[in-house]
C-alpha cells in the first residue's frame, strides 16, 4: 500500500483561521489577475448541491485546477498526482491548499481515507476522472476511482466540463494564452452506498460510465 494522503488526514476539509484568511486573500489576487485574462465563465451553478459533493471535470490542461477553483464559489480539496505534489517549491502551496496526493504505482488507502474524511467534515473534493492531462484535447477513458469514493462516502458527483483551457495551455506549451474559458456544470449523480459484491462493481461501471456521458455533453 502507497503512504500517499497519510499526512494531514485528520485536517482535510478543516481549515484554520490563518488558512482560511489567507485562501480569501489568494481568491482575490486570482480574482483580478487569472479571472479576466481567461474571461473565465461559470455555468450551471444551480447544480452544485448545499452539500459536501465530489466535483468531477475533464483534464486538459495543467490550467484546470486553478481554473475550476476560481471558477467556483466553494473551497475544494484536490486529489493530485503525488509526481507533481512532491515538487519542493511547489509542496508549501499544495499542503496549505490541503490537496490530498495519489501514488499512480499504489492503492492508495490513506489518500482514500483522506478524501472521505475531508467529505464527512464537510468539504467538496474535486478529482478528474481521466487520471491525467489529455495529450489530443479528446476527453480520455474515466478511471473509477470518483465512483467508487461517491459509492463509499454516499455523497452526489457533479459532472463539469473545461472548455478552452486546452487552447490556452496545452500540455507541452509553457506559456498560457489568453483564451475564454468556460466551466460548465451538469446536475448531480446520486450514486447509493449499500451495495455489495457483484451489484457494487456494477454500480461502479454504471456511475463511471454515466459520468463520462455527462462530462462529454459538457464539453461537445
Amino acid at each position: 500500500m502507497g503512504e500517499a494522503g497519510a499526512e494531514g488526514v485528520a485536517t482535510h476539509g478543516d481549515y484554520g483561521l490563518l488558512n482560511r484568511i489567507g485562501y480569501r486573500l489568494l481568491r482575490l489576487f486570482v480574482g483580478v489577475t487569472v479571472r479576466p485574462y481567461f474571461r473565465i465563465r461559470l455555468e450551471g451553478t444551480q447544480h452544485l448541491p448545499p452539500g459536501p459533493c465530489i466535483v468531477a471535470p475533464n483534464h486538459a490542461s495543467y490550467l484546470d485546477p486553478i481554473v475550476l477553483q476560481t471558477a467556483l464559489p466553494r473551497r475544494l480539496v484536490f486529489l493530485m498526482t503525488l509526481t507533481w505534489y512532491d515538487v519542493p517549491l511547489l509542496r508549501p502551496f499544495f499542503r496549505f491548499m490541503h490537496c490530498i496526493p495519489i501514488d499512480e504505482e499504489a492503492r492508495n488507502r490513506k489518500a482514500l481515507l483522506a478524501a472521505l474524511q475531508a467529505l464527512e467534515r464537510g468539504a467538496s473534493v474535486g478529482i478528474f476522472p481521466e487520471g491525467e492531462v489529455t495529450t489530443t484535447g479528446a476527453l480520455g477513458r474515466f478511471t473509477p476511482g470518483v465512483a467508487a469514493l461517491a459509492l463509499r462516502a454516499n455523497v452526489p458527483v457533479v459532472p463539469a466540463g473545461i472548455t478552452g483551457t486546452f487552447q490556452a495551455l496545452p500540455k507541452g506549451r509553457r506559456f498560457p494564452r489568453p483564451v475564454r474559458v468556460t466551466v460548465r456544470l451538469g446536475p448531480p449523480l446520486a450514486p447509493g452506498g449499500d451495495e455489495a459484491g457483484r451489484a457494487k462493481r456494477d454500480a461502479l461501471r454504471q456511475v463511471t460510465a454515466e459520468l463520462q456521458q455527462a462530462v462529454r455533453a459538457l464539453v461537445s
